[in-house]
């Protein structure tokens, strides 16, 4: 499970790290509590773009982590 110490959580770099980054390198994820909804940020560190989803506060955090990771998946394939 992610963090919760309210510092952003990182995938490593190569192999897809715990948080399956795969071939994109650093990833890092910041989450908010936005009224009744969780913002989960996705940052490619390479690029600096970024994603974010919303989802329920009861959602699982790495379900959150993991969707917002394939939406900057497919917004970085998109973009090419």
């Amino acid at each position: 499970m992610p963090p919760d110490d309210g510092k952003p959580a990182r995938g490593a770099p190569g192999n897809g790290g715990n948080w399956g980054a795969g071939d994109l390198g650093e990833v890092y994820f910041e989450f908010r509590p936005v009224g009744n909804y969780m913002r989960v940020n996705a940052i490619h560190a390479a690029t600096g773009f970024e994603t974010f989803v919303l989802g329920p506060l009861t959602a699982n955090r790495s379900d959150l982590q993991m969707l917002a990771l394939r939406k900057l998946k497919t917004s970085l394939a998109s973009r090419t």
